[in-house]
């Protein structure tokens, strides 16, 4: 049996085409794949931005066309690039694992200050409409104005058009793009990645977190679209199909349909599965203009709960909130200054001391956005954030760096997924008082958790939440079972449900 892949010219098109066939021949060896391109009219026209084409699939429609007419017998799309609806003759029969759904910022090292301004490469509304806010306040740029510049071309184009271009300060592009370049090892690339390594090598760079900039829906995914009645490969490819990842771009693409579609939208949403249950990400303006904005977790073995009295609550608040002295560790700052392509694990904004200067040439990544705001602040370029989800979320580095974790921590803290570590603070206990009517609990660290029981041992039957990462593993162990223990994403969310506001 032969089959007759079919995809856009471009190299990356190519490269994802690949990516379906070796996978496909991995569980079919007997088939044989012959792979065939063709320009389509968002190709042809490199110079209207994407979100003033007169018409959705531009990159996709031209392609359908040689599908329906038997010239190939199915298409690798970017699942971004489809239209809502994609007509009654063809299907979407699968989809691969998917690859990373974030975007990535990329700022020239050498980047001169002209009037408080940044001249940043991006055509997508959906990115304009978040990226602003975003480097004001996660970026040591200070900015005062953030100027928008439309781009078009494959992703060498691109690079060459902002690096090559004084007055181009920055680019933003799908992290899927690059891994997918970088990680490639056919032959046929290795000029591509040098040279792509070559821009990278350039600039400072920083993954974007979904919790403040939710993705295109599909960004990431590979949709593989066939004729509605090729039954014998439509039953193939449902062997091949990550059904998880298939439901969760559905679930996006409805969602945009709702706002009316369409790659002029301000809108991204992403569905991110993890081990805890659905994480929902929404951001962005309705047709009316109004802003909406949400990051939940949906789980079903979730506590139901919904509490009349914020005073049943503890924290009721976080302005008084404190359970510990934090001690700085002053031969720490010796030790951090030495670190030498390193990434380096931040857990929380005190701990890197502020006197220690870390090289340039380590990866700076946060434990929340709380940490990367505070660093930014402090003039430090942060490239990257767990986004609150703990040390075991993957963080899909590799493409971009091979550099070993370390990890900035107190002196007690437990045992985690990065061993490397410094110990730059120690926790010393303060007085704590915890009022009997308390019933539900908010942990933002397993230390202050364990502390809290030893001192009321009552409260271990209460109904204790967290976050989803490393605190979760170690109350869990503490606990002994999960009867009464539950994630949720943040305190603030938290307390929302709880009060049902």
């Amino acid at each position: 049996m032969k089959i007759r892949v079919l995809s856009r010219k471009s190299d990356l098109a190519i490269i994802q085409a690949y990516e379906f066939g070796n996978y496909f021949l991995s569980k079919f060896p007997e088939i044989e794949i012959e792979y065939v391109t063709k320009s389509t009219s968002g190709d042809k026209d490199l110079v209207t931005p994407l979100s003033e084409m007169p018409s959705e699939g531009v990159f996709t429609n031209d392609l359908r066309y040689e599908l329906i007419r038997n010239e190939c017998d199915l298409i690798v799309h970017s699942w971004k690039d489809l239209p809502i609806e994609i007509g009654e003759q063809t299907k979407i029969s699968a989809t691969l694992k998917r690859s990373d759904m974030r975007d990535i910022l990329f700022v020239k090292k050498n980047k001169n200050k002209k009037n408080n301004c940044i001249n940043i490469l991006c055509s997508s509304p959906r990115r304009k409409y978040n990226l602003e806010n975003f480097i004001k306040n996660y970026t040591p740029e200070n900015d005062k104005k953030i100027n928008f510049k439309n781009i078009r071309g494959n992703i060498p184009t691109r690079f060459k058009k902002f690096i090559n271009n004084s007055e181009n300060d920055g680019f933003v592009v799908a992290k899927a793009a690059i891994d997918r370049i970088l990680n490639n090892q056919n032959t046929q690339f290795e000029e591509l990645r040098k040279e792509l390594k070559h821009y990278i090598d350039q600039c400072l760079w920083t993954i974007v977190p979904l919790s403040i900039n939710p993705c295109s829906p599909g960004q990431g995914a590979l949709a593989i679209e066939t004729r509605i009645d090729d039954e014998n490969l439509n039953s193939l490819l449902e062997k091949v199909n990550y059904e998880a990842e298939f439901k969760n771009v559905e679930s996006e693409r409805k969602i945009l349909s709702g706002y009316g579609g369409g790659c002029h939208q301000k809108i991204g949403v992403s569905f991110i599965s993890h081990k805890h249950g659905l994480i929902i990400s929404k951001k962005g303006e309705n047709q009316d203009g109004k802003h909406f904005e949400s990051w939940n977790l949906e789980n079903s073995n979730n506590n139901k709960n919904q509490c009349d009295n914020k005073e049943e609550l503890y924290p009721e608040s976080l302005e008084n909130y404190r359970v510990f002295e934090r001690k700085q560790i002053d031969d720490s700052i010796s030790k951090i200054n030495s670190l030498s392509n390193n990434c380096i694990f931040v857990s929380r904004a005190n701990a890197l001391p502020k006197e220690a200067k870390i090289s340039s040439d380590n990866i700076i990544w946060t434990s929340g956005l709380s940490t990367w705001k505070q660093l930014s602040s402090r003039g430090i370029w942060v490239n990257g954030s767990s986004d609150g989800l703990g040390e075991d979320f993957e963080n899909n580095l590799l493409a971009l760096t091979n550099f070993s974790w370390i990890k900035l921590t107190h002196k007690d803290a437990p045992i985690s997924k990065i061993i490397n570590r410094i110990e730059t603070y120690k926790l010393e206990r303060l007085d704590l008082n915890i009022s009997t009517n308390k019933k539900y609990f908010y942990w933002m660290s397993s230390s202050a958790f364990q502390y809290s029981i030893e001192k009321y041992p009552e409260i271990k039957d209460k109904y204790h939440y967290c976050g989803p990462g490393n605190t979760y593993n170690e109350i869990y162990s503490i606990l002994g079972n999960n009867k009464n223990l539950f994630v949720e994403l943040s305190y603030d969310n938290w307390k929302e449900k709880l009060l049902n506001r």
